[in-house]
């Protein structure tokens, strides 16, 4: 299985980030990747980002900077909204990450 790092951003850095990143660690599962995930909130983006190696951000509370990698507004599908665009959207940023 591929392997996808991803940061996942919650205004405190735990209970909705925790939940967003069970969600997508199951659709990712059903599409043949393995997710490893950090949570955090807003403020430490940077700071985990520094640690290095992720392909991508997944948040329901906004990240204020651009850092190179891709960056998905993930609210609706953590409550439900819209969730089958939100998978296409990520599966499609995934599908463009150098996973080798």
């Amino acid at each position: 299985m591929r392997s996808v790092k991803l940061l996942s951003v919650c205004g405190s850095g735990t209970v909705s980030s925790a939940m967003l990143s069970s969600k997508l660690e199951d659709v990712l599962a059903e599409h043949g990747y393995v997710m490893d995930s950090t949570e955090v909130a807003p403020g430490g983006v940077a700071l985990a980002l520094e640690g290095g190696g992720y392909d991508l951000i997944a948040y329901t509370s906004p990240v204020d900077d651009v850092y190179g990698i891709p960056v998905l507004n993930a609210t609706g599908f953590l409550v439900g909204i819209n969730e089958q665009e939100f998978v296409e959207e990520l599966l499609a940023a995934v599908s463009k990450l150098n996973l080798g």
